[in-house]
């Protein structure tokens, strides 16, 4: 029995795709952590959350396969649930309804709806969400279903990727940011461990259920979407994506010590980010490992990182024209320096008296215009979101 304060992954062999192999393995996987009921209710508003990105065909192995989300939509209609499925694509892709409906048929989830009777989530709506408790971030855009839902459950596909090294169930729900704010959110946090850091204020906001991975083939070599396939033949679950991705990494040759969503975990202490407070039940990942997986071109070796891409330095171009700044309203400042004391990235020093803000430097997590008590810090619309909201009508 695990420690109570272990976090527990569950992991079953899965050699194939054959719908009788992933239905018996998915729900031998959760089975294991205590069986369905002990994440979600019965008759509850469940939202499955897989990886969509580019809406690619299962064999490319960049989407959560669709037997598997096919397998947990079953689960749940058990309990008479009312499922939803819904993410918000990558890649640059516009977040229509029309995109929609063609990346869920590329990725076969119409057919999953069709046999399970799961909905497809067509409205490319997003509230924002105040995120006080946020290290980083302090509110963020997420997708309506995913407010709507009772429950969260993250189905993640296990892939290398070129500027995280590895992604798994801690950045799946990025997915819940939706279109041209991903960018935005990229240029933000353009540092590694930053980005991951608000990865995790995301995860803690929303808190999902259950998360599932899809590691029956994984991705190695330069993804998340241009690798090439390999089988390491598992479905893992646990409540703590944290863990998940921990065993996840061990089991796919990956140092977790590179991977900056594991990093920042560990130096905020969150539960399953130490290896040695985690209990694997089922098959133990050594008997899956191999030789290790593939890592990406970008990736410069141990402690050296990830070699900055010209496509990501696109995105975040294209993301900080789009971005909110925060500005100073010198009239109302008091001079008392909370601004500059709270900024994580310390993008702002005192000049006579006024915070001076470095653009350069701001990561835009919006916390001096939290922490400031005379309200003279405001934050400004980038020039790309003026243009695009005076063409839109959206004054």
């Amino acid at each position: 029995m695990a420690a109570l304060d272990n976090e527990v992954v569950s992991c079953v062999e899965c050699r194939t795709y054959t719908r009788e192999e992933v239905e018996r393995s998915v729900r031998e996987t959760v089975v294991a952590l205590g069986g369905i009921t002990s994440f979600i209710g019965q008759g509850s508003h469940v939202l499955l959350k897989p990886n969509l990105l580019q809406g690619l065909a299962p064999e490319r192995c960049v989407t959560t396969h669709p037997e598997v989300v096919r397998a947990v939509s079953l689960i749940c209609g058990d309990l008479g649930c009312r499922v939803t499925i819904a993410d918000s694509p990558g890649g640059g892709i516009r977040y229509t309804a029309a995109n929609l409906k063609r990346l869920y048929a590329a990725a076969g989830y119409d057919m999953v709806a069709r046999d399970t009777g799961a909905e497809l989530n067509y409205d490319p709506g997003f509230r924002i969400v105040s995120n006080p408790a946020g290290r980083l971030a302090k509110s963020f855009p997420v997708i309506t279903p995913a407010l709507d839902a009772d429950h969260i459950i993250v189905l993640s596909k296990a892939k290398t990727h070129l500027w995280t090294l590895y992604t798994g169930g801690v950045k799946n729900l990025f997915g819940v940011v939706p279109g041209l704010e991903k960018p935005m959110h990229h240029a933000r946090f353009q540092d590694p461990n930053h980005f991951a850091g608000m990865i995790l204020d995301l995860n803690d906001l929303l808190r999902p259920s259950l998360q599932i991975m899809d590691a029956v083939m994984v991705m190695e070599g330069d993804g998340p979407s241009s690798g090439t396939p390999r089988q390491l033949g598992a479905v893992l679950a646990a409540r703590s994506a944290t863990a998940l991705d921990m065993i996840t990494c061990r089991m796919m040759g990956i140092p977790v010590t590179e991977v900056p969503t594991l990093r920042v975990a560990r130096e905020r202490g969150v539960p399953g980010s130490v290896a040695e407070t985690i209990s694997v039940i089922g098959n133990l990942p050594e008997t899956l490992q191999g030789d290790g997986v593939r890592l990406p071109s970008t990736y410069l070796g141990q402690g050296l990182g990830i070699q900055r891409n010209m496509l990501l330095a696109i995105l975040h171009g294209l993301g900080g024209a789009y971005a909110q700044y925060p500005i100073i309203l010198t009239d109302l400042c008091q001079h008392c320096g909370r601004c500059a004391l709270i900024c994580p990235a310390r993008a702002i020093t005192m000049k006579e008296g006024i915070p001076d803000i470095a653009r350069t430097a701001c990561i835009r997590c919006y916390c001096c215009h939290e922490i400031c008590p005379a309200g003279s810090i405001a934050v400004r619309q980038g020039p790309v979101r003026r243009l695009i909201k005076r063409i839109s009508g959206l004054s």
